[in-house]
């Protein structure tokens, strides 16, 4: 069961897990976080499961769209299928909105094992439904180029898409880290 938790437990997430699960340069530091949360730009879920924690979830709601900003199953429950069941709740909460969130491009990977790791990515998405937006593309200044994937309640065209994720960045992210990000088609 998805549980909405308020920043002061967050913090305890964030030096328990999320410092673990996502290298720096993909996570905002802690105040920022903080901002984000207390200003009710982003909602932050725990997972739970046979009362113990397994996994968490960030996530940024504009109108019928919610971004998944952040989601991780803790090490010690991997395997067990509670990110898919995270993805499934998530579903079930905001049933008329699209999902959206950003995978690592395979393609633009250093090596054949984070390709491999890419590609695993994406297929796990795509069991819950995801399809890659082939027409989007996130790069974030030369460190990493993204592709979008959305589970959609209802078709939407690239224009309606590319605005909101434009949106939702202006929404969360700070002017300097705006300046690196390019929402583009191709």
């Amino acid at each position: 069961m998805l549980r909405k938790i308020k920043f002061k437990e967050f913090k305890k997430l964030y030096r328990k897990h999320i410092i673990r699960d996502f290298p720096k340069n993909e996570r905002p530091n802690l105040e920022r976080f903080r901002k984000r949360i207390l200003e009710n730009k982003e909602e932050v879920y725990i997972f739970e499961e046979e009362d113990a924690e397994k996994g968490y979830t960030l996530i940024v709601k504009l109108e019928n769209y919610i971004f998944v900003d952040f989601l991780a199953t803790y090490k010690e429950s991997r395997g067990q299928g509670i990110g898919t069941k995270i993805l499934k709740e998530l579903k079930e909460k905001y049933p008329d909105c699209n999902i959206i969130l950003e995978v690592e491009d395979p393609e633009f990977a250093r090596d054949e094992k984070e390709k491999t790791i890419r590609e695993k990515r994406i297929k796990f998405y795509e069991k819950s439904n995801f399809k890659i937006i082939k027409e989007l593309q996130i790069k974030y200044s030369d460190l990493v180029i993204f592709k979008l994937m959305i589970f959609s309640v209802k078709a939407q065209n690239i224009e309606e898409i590319h605005d909101k994720m434009k949106k939702i960045y202006n929404k969360v992210l700070n002017k300097k880290i705006l300046k690196k990000i390019e929402v583009k088609e191709i």
